[in-house]
């Protein structure tokens, strides 16, 4: 980065309440601007919802496979430990365990791995999402029939879309949907200076808040055409090129590292 003005990264991810985030690495302005606020739902209320859940199915609890929609959905877990270990306690010693991406999975095999369990996590081998995720069973041959009779429950925001439940019914797996915590919007803020950089780099996490982004940075003086998105699943970029952006860049994850290093490629190009 050569240039006398750092490169700016605008972060919408969400943030659980009263939790922060950043990233740090030379000539990089760095701005948590969240678009939303996770909230952990009573851990009573999930607790009993767990227990509903469980008389309703069969005794054997490899019948039941837990479904990771997103990192966010295992770091609602990992806040609530009697949660956990109810969980724990329902579930047999070698779960069944899956996940949209890789990122969720790696995040639930750590969860399982705290509370004694021996998890073998499934996860798409590429890609994330729906489609990716139903190719697990694609690829399996005889998997949907066979297992048809396991409940899969999807550990996810009270917010999130139907698509994923939908799609594995329609592959003829019965679902449960699991809603751990809440989404609150909030307004993109940004301070006057940010538009003092070199680049402008968005990390937007949801196909969902790439409208309230888009808004919010012409209500803070940027131009949505002439700043950079990164993103980490085809989903949301097919938002954002709907929505007539085009200088979209998809990454594996949105790891620190991966953001940082995406940046500096960026602002070599722009110099």
């Amino acid at each position: 980065m050569n240039g006398a003005k750092p490169a700016l990264v605008i972060d919408t991810r969400p943030v659980w309440e009263s939790g922060t985030s950043g990233l740090q690495a030379p000539n990089l302005s760095y701005v948590a601007a969240p678009l939303q606020s996770l909230r952990r739902l009573p851990q009573d209320q999930l607790i009993k919802q767990w227990f509903d859940l469980r008389a309703s199915e069969a005794k054997d609890s490899s019948a039941m496979a837990l479904v990771a929609t997103s990192p966010a959905s295992v770091e609602a877990l990992q806040g609530m430990p009697a949660l956990c270990e109810e969980l724990a306690k329902g579930l047999s010693h070698k779960p069944a365990l899956f996940a949209v991406g890789p990122g969720s999975a790696s995040s639930l095999a750590a969860w399982a791995q705290a509370y004694g369990l021996d998890p073998v996590v499934t996860s798409p081998p590429k890609g994330s999402g729906v489609e990716a995720f139903l190719e697990i069973f694609q690829a399996n041959t005889g998997a949907p029939a066979q297992q048809a009779n396991r409940l899969f429950v999807l550990l996810e925001s009270t917010t999130n879309q139907p698509d994923l439940a939908l799609g594995l019914r329609a592959s003829g797996l019965r679902t449960a949907r699991f809603g751990l915590y809440e989404r609150i919007d909030l307004p993109l803020e940004l301070s006057p200076a940010t538009t003092e950089c070199s680049l402008a780099c968005l990390l937007v996490s949801s196909s969902a808040l790439v409208d309230p982004a888009i808004s919010g940075l012409q209500k803070n003086g940027f131009n949505p055409k002439e700043v950079f998105w990164l993103c980490h699943h085809s989903k949301i970029a097919q938002a954002l090129e709907k929505a007539s952006v085009h200088r979209i860049y998809q990454l594996a994850d949105l790891n620190p590292q991966t953001i940082i290093t995406k940046v500096i490629e960026l602002s070599r190009m722009n110099d």
